[in-house]
Formats: structure tokens, sequence, C-alpha cells
């Protein structure tokens, strides 16, 4: 026979299995290349049954996301199947086994030091390397990193969290949920990396409570977690510092008179907060009281090394219903007089208000350089005629930014700031010499609705508040489901904790295009400049 090979399809030979293929398509005569869509189909359905198998036994759990991931790696496959030259067995046999080892490798809590993310479906292709040497320009995306011995691990500072706030004394929306769990937290967040923690304080009381929280957290690590290196007492676990200040949002509570609160009270059912009763300032004899209370209690704090700053101060305009503005700018201003008679840096709250706010500043800036020239611990801008400060959880414009940046102030990133593409935008176009990193945990979480989410690379499991207990949380309680692979417990649903700098770190490294290492680096150092040695005195 002379005919030509392509003349091999020639009538339309029914396929001898029972295969639904035999009533729809045309077959080739040739019996070794029949029915490589059902081949194709079974191969498909095994490379996801096996990896998720495999996957559940080698790590006991994982996210939906990541099983997503992998499902566009199993479509990649079949594509390929279908194309091939050859449909033996062997072929996709060989590919189900190298396939299945690249969704181990790869699984969410398999304990790499490099990790990588690659979302064909976003068009997005990131990879953040954790340990690996910061002189290392020519590392092989392709491979994973070489062991994290040659160089130290990330180290973090949230430099912005509520270590107060009711959710780690277990109590969500005034419901109790479960124990206390702010020393798992904490622990979790030095295992991950954190060595550092500056908390805000809210009122007069809270102050005054934060001192003495920080006071039996140093008690307590240097009764039971200390090293001696060369003749230095070395703490091995997270070193908290605080604020004196009182926010926007609670001014009333400290700078209104008492009667103007009962009357507050009484036309709370108002839902117009312009129509309610107004509020009356305290006399200035009371203010000056009140001033001068805060002043006794951040020299308190100074001298133990504790209060490094004052705030959360500042203007609130997007929650009015809570303190009008004539308030707001009464206890901001009162606190300004506090930092320039301290010598702190301002840790300030801005929310819809940053030109009110900006020009507030501006009227001080004279008193505020002047306090702060005579300083010598940290406030490197301050020959420059700049305010020694911080614009925290900022998402604002990007003019608004470069105001305050043009004071000399840093700009706080955290979960907030990140949630639009428009605040990804702005930070992008940010200088990284003036930002600084923080949580303001339990807040400001970055959740995956959010623009942020694609560069996040470090994940941990959770449990909701209604599930969680201490033992879930410390990574006890027995079971596969109690912690993962790496033996770490389980964070609230929605509860950002200072672990998290990670992710926050990891999305402003992705928004840039640099290395995660140098992220946490630069905003390290502007830590340092701004609030000093960060070195308790004892």
């Amino acid at each position: 026979n002379n005919s030509s090979p392509s003349q091999e399809m020639v009538s339309p030979m029914p396929c001898s299995c029972p295969c639904p293929c035999r009533r729809r398509r045309r077959h080739y005569s040739n019996p070794s290349r029949r029915c490589n869509s059902r081949l194709s189909f079974i191969t498909t359905i095994s490379i996801v049954s096996f990896s998720i198998i495999i996957c559940v036994l080698v790590h006991g759990a994982y996210p939906i996301q990541a099983f997503m991931h992998r499902a566009v790696i199993a479509t990649s496959i079949t594509s390929k199947l279908r194309t091939s030259s050859s449909s033996t067995l062997s072929s996709p046999i060989n590919i189900l086994s190298k396939q299945a080892t690249t969704f181990v490798n790869f699984a969410p809590f398999a304990h790499h030091q490099r990790k990588q993310s690659i979302d064909k479906t976003r068009g997005i292709s990131t990879t953040a390397i954790m340990s690996s040497s910061s002189n290392n320009n020519n590392v092989d995306n392709n491979k994973p990193s070489s062991s994290s011995s040659s160089s130290p691990r990330i180290q973090y500072i949230d430099a912005g969290a509520n270590l107060l706030d009711s959710m780690y004394q277990g109590t969500y929306h005034s419901k109790p949920r479960h124990e206390p769990d702010l020393d798992i937290v904490l622990r979790r967040a030095y295992d991950k990396g954190v060595h550092i923690v500056i908390s805000l304080a809210g009122t007069i009381k809270e102050s005054e409570e934060l001192i003495d929280l920080i006071h039996g957290l140093d008690n307590t690590n240097s009764g039971s977690c200390q090293e001696e290196e060369e003749d230095e007492v070395v703490v091995q676990a997270v070193q908290v510092f605080g604020t004196v200040g009182v926010h926007p949002t609670r001014c009333v509570e400290v700078f209104a008179d008492a009667a103007a609160l009962e009357e507050k009270s009484a036309g709370a059912h108002d839902d117009d907060s312009a129509s309610s009763p107004s509020y009356i300032p305290k006399t200035e004899q009371q203010q000056n009281e009140i001033i001068q209370q805060l002043i006794d209690l951040t020299h308190q704090g100074k001298e133990s090394g504790t209060i490094v700053a004052i705030g959360e101060c500042g203007l609130d305009y997007a929650r009015l219903h809570f303190c009008p503005k004539d308030i707001q700018q009464l206890g901001l201003r009162a606190q300004l007089q506090v930092a320039c008679e301290t010598k702190l840096p301002l840790y300030l709250h801005n929310r819809e208000s940053g030109d009110d706010l900006y020009d507030i500043l501006l009227e001080y800036r004279d008193q505020l350089k002047a306090s702060s020239s005579g300083d010598g611990d940290g406030g490197g801008d301050v020959d420059n005629g700049n305010i020694r400060g911080i614009v925290h959880s900022f998402d604002e414009s990007l003019e608004i930014a470069n105001k305050f940046l043009s004071l000399g102030l840093y700009i706080g990133i955290n979960g907030c700031s990140l949630k639009t593409a428009e605040n990804i935008q702005v930070v992008k176009q940010l200088p990284l010499e003036r930002l600084i990193l923080e949580t303001d945990c339990p807040w400001c979480d970055i959740r995956p609705s959010h623009a942020s989410a694609n560069y996040v690379q470090t994940t941990f499991p959770t449990k909701k508040d209604k599930q969680y207990t201490r033992e879930l949380g410390s990574g006890g309680g027995g079971g596969v489901s109690s912690s993962n692979k790496d033996g770490d417990g389980f964070c609230v649903k929605n509860r950002t904790e200072p672990c998290h700098i990670a992710q926050v770190a990891e999305v402003v490294a992705g928004i840039k295009g640099v290395d995660v290492r140098e992220v946490v680096d630069v905003c390290s150092r502007n830590v340092y400049d701004l609030f000093g040695s960060l070195e308790k005195k004892r």
C-alpha cells in the first residue's frame, strides 16, 4: 500500500471501549492512539486525588487557596497529555509521580526557608526568600534556598500593637470566648522572629496599666527566659515597650466635663451626631492637671526605658459619634505640650483628618523641634527642623502623606494601609526610608478580599473565637488538627497578632519589588532612628 500516513485516518472506526467518545467524535484507525480523552480524564483525577492524600498524610491540613493553585498545575498537565504524541501508560504515571512530589514540596505548612507562590490565574509570580543571605544576588528561583544556617533569621519589629485589648483576654464584643492567652501570643511572636513590640495606650488609665503590664512581662522574662553570652544577659522573649497618651475617640473620657458625659448619654439615642448635645471641656486648671499627670506618668516610664512615645494621639473625623472635633483638637494640643516637655516622639492617629492634623502640627512645629533637639537618643532628623513622630495606620492619599513627610514624620503601614488598589499605589510611591511596619493588632488584619492579599506568603492556621482554646493556641491538645507540622498553635480567626508583621513586610516587599529582608532591615533602622536604642534600663 503506497498511501501516505495521513490516509490512515480514513473511515471513522468506532471505539471498542464503552466510553462516551464512541458516539461523539471520530477516532483514529490506529488502536494505540484511541481514547486520549479518557486517559487524560483519569490522569487528572489521579493527580488531584493522589496529591491530596499525600499532602494530608504529611501535613495534616492545608488551605483551600493552596489547593486551587495546585488545580492549575493539574489542568496544565491535562492539556499537555492531550497534545502529546504518545499515550502510553508510563508517561502519565511519571508525570503523576513528579507532580505529587511538587505538590508536597510546596504545601503551605512545609518547613522550607524559601516559600514560592505562583498564581497563573491572576498573572502573579512572587518569591520570598526568608533566610537567604542578603548578599546573594544570584539565587535560582527554581530551586529551594540553602539552609538558614548561613544567615540569621529575619528579626521583626512590630511598631504598633494593642496588647491591652480585651481580645487577648478572651473577650470579643463584650462576650467571653476563651481564657486569656497574651502569653501564648507573645511566645508565638518570638518564635516567628519578632523581638520588639511597641504597645499603645488609649487613656491615662490604660497608660498606667500598660506600664504595669510591661513591668510584669519584664519580671517574668528575667526570671525564666535568660541566657548568658560573653558576660551579657540575653532575654529570650519579646521585648515590649509602650506609649502614654489619649486616643482621639476617647478624649471625652479625659478632657470633657463629667456632666457633659451624662448629657451625652441621655441623648445617645439620637443617630445624628451633629444634633447631639455638645461636650463641655474641662476648665483650664483641670486641663493643666491632666497635662501634668501625663508628664509625670511619662517620666516614670522613661526612667525604666519602658515608655518611648506620646500617643496614640491625633484626630479621627471618621468616628465623630465617639468624640466631636473640638474635644479631639483640645486633647491633641494638650498632648503636644506633653511631647514638648518630655522630649519624646509623637505616635499619631489620623482618620479622614489629614489637613487639620497637618495644620495643628505645623503650628507646634517650632516647639516640638526645639524640645527634640535636646534629646540625644534617636531623632536623626531634628537638625533639619523636623518633628519626631509617626503617623500610624496611614490610609489616606499620597498628597496627605507628602505633607506629613515634609514635617519629617514617618508613615506607619499595617493591614488597614493596604486594603485597596489605591492604598497599594500610595505605598508604592512612598520612600522605604520613611516607612515603619506595624500590625495595630488585634485589628487591621490582611484579608483575602484586600488588594494586598496577593502578596502574602506566610499563613497561620486559625480557629474561630468560639472554638479556640489555650491548648489549640499553644499547639497542644493532641490530634493532628491541633497544630500544623511545625508544632505551631492556632491563631484566632480575624484577630491579628504581632507575628502577622511578617505578612505586612511581605506585602510591602512585593509592592516595591525588593526582598523581604531588605524591607525589614530598612524599616527597623527607621524605628531605631525614631524611638532610640529601645533598651530597658535595669
